[in-house]
């Protein structure tokens, strides 16, 4: 089966540390959405602890995220912590 994304949204994150980056994968670990980082020219899937630690955790990253499944109220509230001011 074939699944469609309804919404692609990007919004600017900032972990700061290694503990925010872990606390950050495990919150959107379970969405069916799909969630990519990109910083520069560089893209890694956002669920992955390991991609996400190749990133420079210290700079504003971007997240873009592939809506599925009517998610987005529910990702956008488990991201607000991370979201750059």
């Amino acid at each position: 089966m074939i699944r469609r994304c309804r919404i692609m949204k990007t919004v600017t994150i900032k972990f700061g540390s290694v503990d925010n980056a872990t606390s950050f994968v495990k919150a959107i670990e379970d969405f069916e959405s799909h969630f990519d980082l990109i910083y520069g020219q560089y893209v890694v899937d956002a669920k992955s602890l390991l991609g996400v630690m190749t990133m420079d955790i210290r700079n504003k990253v971007d997240l873009r995220i592939m809506e599925r499944e009517n998610e987005m109220p529910t990702i956008m509230k488990a991201i607000s912590p991370y979201i750059a001011a």
